[in-house]
């Protein structure tokens, strides 16, 4: 059991920041904490109910406990998204520039602060691979509810992200043209 533990440990660590990270929105520091707390109550809950850990969607458990340890009492942490010299847990894809992949992730994450707490959230777990039919399980909506607040997510993450590339590239312009 403890080598099972270890595996979806070493597995998931990054990943939960990065969500963590994504739906908070939560600085790399308070990610850390957050997800270091939730693998705490994951290794406890493995320990006195193993078969309920054995049952239970561990990847979405894990994301769930961490996002609510960071959004726990006295509230959720009013800190600006991006903070200068913020170190992110993913790795550029090959061929695309350190820089390059920096200033995308910043573009993204600064996108994501445009929407309301249960839009990252829904976002966050879309983006780990989740199924929308999965998610209500998580966030305590009802499936129409968690369509409806993705759709709207998707909505303002085209239109903030459209506007970021339009005046710096000019990639609006481009299909236009075509």
């Amino acid at each position: 059991m403890r080598s099972q533990w270890i595996a979806f440990y070493d597995a998931e660590w990054a990943l939960v920041i990065r969500f963590v990270m994504k739906a908070g929105p939560a600085s790399l520091e308070d990610a850390r904490d957050a997800t270091q707390e939730a693998f705490v109550d994951s290794w406890r809950e493995m320990a006195t109910r193993p078969d309920e850990w054995s049952r239970v969607n561990q990847r979405g458990w894990i994301r769930t406990v961490a996002l609510r340890r960071f959004q726990r009492p006295p509230g959720p942490r009013c800190r600006p998204l991006i903070w200068p010299g913020v170190e992110i847990p993913d790795l550029p894809a090959p061929g695309v520039e350190l820089g390059e992949h920096t200033v995308q992730i910043h573009t993204v994450l600064d996108a994501l602060s445009c929407l309301n707490p249960f839009e990252r959230e829904v976002m966050a777990f879309l983006t780990d691979g989740f199924r929308l039919v999965d998610i209500p399980g998580f966030v305590d909506l009802t499936e129409q509810k968690t369509r409806d607040i993705a759709r709207s997510a998707r909505t303002k993450l085209k239109r903030h992200l459209a506007a970021a590339v339009t005046p710096e590239g000019g990639a609006q312009d481009e299909r236009r043209r075509r």
